[in-house]
């Protein structure tokens, strides 16, 4: 079981799909930096849909997004979770590697 940790925006790098060619069905995702917005764009949404998927709060904040992102948890992506800083460790601890993209 893996935590598969994106930093960076769908948009200037390809982290993220290749990932999701290699993820096992385990595995989970850690969007975090500019890699949470994605979560704006349907097709994102979609292809994470049946995927464990975990946002950092304070990355959520930042780009002013909490109330959309919780909208989506509970609707697009029901795995969705966010989470701080100290629950992210806690992931690192329970998922076997920590591979970041």
């Amino acid at each position: 079981m893996i935590l598969h940790h994106i930093q960076t925006s769908v948009m200037t790098d390809d982290a993220l799909s290749t990932c999701l060619r290699y993820i096992h069905p385990s595995d989970s995702i850690l969007l975090s930096s500019d890699a949470v917005n994605c979560l704006l764009q349907i097709q994102w949404q979609q292809r994470l849909a049946n995927i464990r998927l975990f946002v950092l709060h304070d990355d959520v904040v930042a780009r002013g997004l909490a109330e959309r992102l919780m909208m989506l948890a509970t609707k697009v992506v029901a795995s969705l979770e966010i989470i701080d800083y100290g629950q992210f460790v806690e992931q690192s601890l329970l998922h076997d590697k920590v591979l970041t993209w």
